[in-house]
């Protein structure tokens, strides 16, 4: 029987770890295609997913790069969509790859299958990076190789950390967000000396926030994690400054890029804007000056120069534009939080998200647990209270758990923040072997840490104790015979359908029809945009506000009033989606409203069915008045 080797090849190499990580993103790619191949060729994902797909095959198609006022969506104003331009360029260059050598249906194909998997190696390889950081900074550098095969083992085996944002035909930007707020994060980790990361980390940082400000708050803490630096000590000016002027430029630049010239001026809170930019470059400028003056001075002057820079990206950020004090929905109708924006899972915080879901919010918070308990566990040793990169990383975790737990969109990056100290807390727990054989240890330590593992734990002990709570049901009667013959058995209830709403093949009938203006359910309008020629009165986006409360003043109209809203606001075809009708976009509707009416199959006579009532999609195309006069007289 073979013996296990000693002594593996050194894994703390910078090749090697990109080739782990390479590894990582090619099973972790190769196992969510298997699991998602049989739903990739008839539907395009999500509603993000797909409006994503009409942005760049408009851009294919010849659109101009700085044209970004959408009138298919909420026709006639349209909307500005806020949504990166750099992502647009990045799907389209792949595409234009794959055209190469396949037809331009297959070229899209691939790319929805390919570019996850591509932002899955900077989040890998960057987890492995900080890993090896935190294990070299116990003090013990022979931790740093079995510290990178338990996080490798740990990125081969969550598979949580892909489901939601890396999985196959996910094209949408959260998981360039959540990569690139790994980058800078493994950047901040590193020593002073290192200037390469500071640069690395300024660079991720900028293009994070171009792509989106999902991820402001992590970047602010990072920022601060690097200035504090200086305070602690001045031998790292050239690390703070090749940060600072890295965020600086690539910032500005980015913005220039992908906004166009006559919208620099305009500042947003859900955007890169004036004031953002503003921001960046006020702390920075004010940072780099209290560095030249503080040469002399003592660590007060120090902590003095570093909150003024904090203060100046504030006041600029907030002064060009107050209203963003209130986060990236500070600009939010209120009126469509009600009807919408409040039911969104991705949005909701935990408590809600136990009350929808509580299988889905157990398994968050035990996955969360492990990795607090390692964390906690590393700190409580008095060295690394006092170690930066220790405390950047228990900051960015307890940040991404708050955040988390305010939006359920947001624990992918606690998942994430979380795998380098349980890999560190593996490499500990193999301490007692020598080095060879530590990193083997480190792998069984690690499966025994598994945060998936430990997740399912708790969502199988919170549904235990759920059905202990249930009361049973009551016993079911004593069934009648005469003679041999019984009264048959009541048929069990049958399984809901699959949602075939967001399938292409729903939506074949209104393809091939005359474009038009469509109102319906607010999920179902980018896939009207993505298969179909035809415009959608709303969308599930912010900004499209005026077309949401339109959409809602016809589908909750009653008799009359809804055909002469659908009139005025030229609506052509009216969509239904039969197994949604449960949807809380219904609550609050009248019985006789429209919606309330189509959920029933009971379409008042001025709309006249396209499909089959039982179709995936019903279709219904709106009566001209001298139609409807003609019908009448018939």
């Amino acid at each position: 029987m073979s013996r296990l080797p000693r002594k593996l090849p050194d894994l703390t190499t910078p090749a090697r770890l990109a080739l782990l990580a390479v590894f990582v993103a090619v099973v972790a790619s190769a196992v969510s295609y298997a699991d998602n191949m049989r739903w990739m060729r008839a539907a395009l994902g999500d509603t993000d997913d797909a409006t994503r797909l009409v942005m760049v095959r408009e851009l294919l198609a010849g659109r101009g790069w700085w044209d970004q006022h959408w009138l298919r969506l909420q026709p006639p104003v349209g909307v500005y969509m806020h949504w990166s331009r750099l992502l647009d360029g990045g799907l389209a260059g792949l595409t234009l790859l794959f055209r190469l050598v396949l037809s331009p249906a297959d070229a899209e194909y691939a790319t929805r299958i390919v570019w996850p998997g591509l932002w899955i190696i900077p989040a890998a390889w960057a987890t492995l990076v900080s890993a090896r950081a935190l294990a070299v900074s116990t003090g013990r550098h022979d931790r740093a190789q079995p510290a990178v095969i338990a996080a490798t083992v740990l990125l081969l085996l969550n598979v949580s950390l892909y489901a939601s944002q890396f999985h196959s035909g996910r094209v949408d930007h959260h998981n360039a967000q959540i990569a690139l707020t790994l980058v800078a994060l493994a950047g901040a980790l590193q020593p002073s000396h290192r200037r390469a990361w500071a640069v690395t980390a300024g660079i991720a940082g900028g293009l994070g926030l171009a792509i989106g400000l999902e991820a402001l708050f992590f970047q602010v803490l990072i920022a601060g994690s690097i200035a504090l630096r200086f305070v602690l000590d001045p031998g790292t000016r050239r690390f703070v400054r090749s940060y600072g002027l890295a965020l600086a430029a690539s910032t500005v630049i980015a913005q220039g890029i992908q906004t166009p010239p006559d919208r620099w001026a305009v500042s947003a809170c859900d955007a890169i804007g004036l004031n953002l930019v503003a921001g960046v470059v006020a702390g920075i400028a004010v940072l780099w000056v209290g560095m030249a003056l503080s040469r002399f001075r003592d660590s007060r002057f120090r902590a003095l120069a570093v909150v003024l820079a904090g203060g100046a990206a504030l006041a600029a950020y907030l002064g060009l534009d107050p209203n963003c004090v209130h986060g990236p929905f500070a600009d939010v109708d209120p009126r469509i939080r009600a009807i919408w924006l409040d039911h969104v899972n991705e949005v909701a915080n935990w408590w809600v998200l136990h009350q929808r879901d509580a299988g889905r919010a157990m398994t968050l918070a035990g996955a969360a647990v492990v990795g607090v308990l390692a964390t906690l566990g590393l700190l409580w040793q008095p060295r690394r209270l006092m170690d930066g990169a220790w405390w950047t990383t228990a900051l960015s975790l307890a940040l991404g758990l708050v955040v988390g737990a305010l939006a359920a969109r947001m624990t992918a990056y606690a998942l994430w923040f979380e795998i380098p100290p349980i890999a560190v807390a593996a490499a500990v727990l193999a301490r007692r072997y020598e080095a060879g054989v530590a990193s083997f240890a480190a792998i069984g330590a690690a499966m025994l840490l598994t945060p998936d593992g430990w997740g399912s734990m708790a969502q199988m002990g919170a549904e235990r104790l759920a059905a202990l709570q249930t009361p049973p049901p009551p016993a079911a009667a004593p069934r009648h015979t005469t003679g041999t013959r019984s009264t048959p058995k009541v048929a069990a209830k049958p399984r809901p359908p699959r949602d075939y709403c967001l399938n292409a093949s729903s939506y074949d009938v209104l393809a091939r029809a005359p474009k038009g203006l469509t109102v319906s359910e607010i999920d179902l309008g980018p896939f009207v945009l993505a298969h179909t020629p035809s415009s959608s009165l709303s969308g599930p986006y912010h900004r499209l506000s005026w077309g949401i409360m339109a959409a809602r003043s016809i589908l909750s109209a009653r008799g009359e009033a809804a055909y002469d809203r659908a009139r005025q606001l030229g609506v052509t075809y009216v969509l239904e989606c039969p197994v949604h009708h449960r949807n809380a976009d219904r609550r609050g509707l009248a019985p006789d409203a429209l919606q309330a009416q189509l959920d029933r199959s009971a379409a008042p006579d001025w709309l006249v069915p396209m499909t089959a009532l039982n179709a995936p999609v019903v279709v219904y195309r709106v009566r001209p008045p001298e139609d409807r006069a003609a019908a009448k007289t018939q």
